[in-house]
C-alpha cells in the first residue's frame, strides 16, 4: 500500500456476509467481493508482486442473523519478513 513517505506492507481485517455453498466457495466469493471493492493498482501490483489474501475465519451462522452492512477495513503494518 502506498501511503505518505512511502510504500508499506499491510495487513487488514475485514468481515463481509454472503451465501455460498461451501468454505473454499465462500473464500472465492468474499476474494472477489474484495477486489470489486478495493482494486489495486498496477504500481501497488509491481511494489509487491506477491501480496496475498488469506482468511483467518469463515463462519456458518444462522440465517436470522443481523448482518452488519458489508464495508470497512482494520488495517495494520505487517513486517517485512
Amino acid at each position: 500500500m502506498t501511503l505518505e513517505g512511502g510504500f508499506r506492507l499491510m495487513g487488514f481485517y475485514t468481515t463481509r456476509w454472503l451465501e455460498a455453498s461451501s468454505e473454499e466457495e465462500a473464500e472465492l466469493a468474499g476474494l472477489e467481493m474484495l477486489r470489486i471493492e478495493y482494486p489495486v493498482s498496477e504500481e501497488d501490483r509491481r511494489k509487491a508482486p506477491n501480496a496475498k489474501v488469506y482468511f483467518e475465519e469463515v463462519a456458518e451462522v444462522p440465517e436470522d442473523t443481523p448482518r452488519i452492512p458489508n464495508k470497512g477495513f482494520t488495517w495494520f503494518p505487517m513486517d517485512e519478513d
